[in-house]
């Protein structure tokens, strides 16, 4: 029998990443969870930075590769998981330039994990799968207004392709299980920890605010801007919170064009008493947006969405921090 009154034990698959350290962030810091990070690749300073500013005392980070359903299952009982969160996964670019390995582990390593959640025997009480929004298409293939959650999916790459078929394989998880089950889709995220693909170039312009230097967002595009730590946030809640059955939900953000985001750093860059040097480019990139995030707020009142210039300001302020320990 499942006791849900016990203390949780999280996996946090990918946790080193971006969504992953965020996610983490938030349940150390708002649980007494204890929370174990895996990742292919795992050192004692690695974790001592990217964790720098929680308590480390109820965090385990063991080097597991997805790739490999026996190392999944040894975790899974070693630490007696109850809550799982898959955020393992290549990036766009380097699913685009190395398919068969992005296959292995996107696609293969969320089948792996599946299965090693089965073979465990482990009363599971949640299992969260990080898909994308680009499982949808180009924003033009849907009509005006707020796009709906059930909109038809039209990946336009492997990395779309593969999240899409890693949402059925979880859905057919919980089937076959009845552990309630969630598949979040994250669209461009920005903020401490995002690093690579065409969307981190918000991200890279605010890097370069804190260093003093010139960027150029290279698009105009409308696209949902999602602040990290509210999406880690997201994530937690969608763990720890009460649900049931199978769900996919897009996430709170903000849609805007370049412009608008670049308005809301000037103000934020004012409250600092610094300037920037941001222009746009041309480039207009068929981003989805405008997607339906009422669904999510009605399952998970309490997830944040921080105001864009505030999320804007916060990120400066990590950022330039990091230029002053250089």
């Amino acid at each position: 029998m499942t006791d849900h009154n016990a203390v949780a034990s999280i996996l946090i698959t990918g946790g080193y990443g971006c969504i992953g350290a965020e996610t983490t962030k938030w349940l150390l810091r708002h649980t007494d969870s204890h929370v174990t990070v895996c990742s292919r690749q795992v050192s004692q300073s690695r974790t001592a930075s990217v964790f720098a500013d929680v308590d480390r005392s109820r965090l385990r980070c063991v080097a597991v590769d997805v790739r490999e359903q026996a190392e999944l299952q040894q975790l899974l009982n070693d630490h007696k998981i109850t809550h799982v969160a898959h955020l393992a996964g290549l990036q766009t670019p380097d699913c685009n330039q190395h398919r068969d390995l992005g296959m292995q582990i996107n696609l293969g390593g969320t089948q792996n994990l599946i299965e090693a959640m089965k073979a465990s025997g482990l009363p599971l009480q949640r299992y969260v799968f990080a898909s994308s929004v680009a499982v949808y298409g180009p924003r033009a293939s849907y009509p005006t207004g707020v796009v709906p959650v059930s909109a038809v999916p039209q990946p336009v790459n492997v990395y779309g392709a593969w999240k899409l078929a890693g949402e059925v394989i979880s859905r057919l998880f919980a089937e076959e299980t009845g552990v309630p089950t969630i598949s979040v889709r994250p669209g461009a995220l920005f903020g401490p920890g995002r690093d690579a693909g065409l969307t981190a170039t918000p991200t890279t312009a605010l890097k370069h605010v804190a260093k003093g230097l010139p960027y150029q967002i290279p698009y105009r595009s409308r696209q949902d801007y999602l602040y990290a730590p509210d999406v880690g946030a997201a994530v937690a809640q969608t763990l720890v919170a009460p649900f049931s059955g199978y769900d996919a939900f897009t996430l709170r953000g903000h849609s805007v064009n370049t412009q608008q985001f670049v308005d809301a750093l000037s103000l934020a860059v004012a409250e600092l008493g610094i300037e920037h040097q941001i222009t746009i480019g041309t480039q207009e990139v068929p981003f989805i947006c405008d997607l339906d995030e009422a669904p999510f707020c009605q399952a998970f009142p309490k997830a944040p969405l921080t105001d864009l210039q505030a999320a804007i300001k916060q990120s400066l302020e990590v950022f330039q921090q990091a230029v002053t320990k250089r």
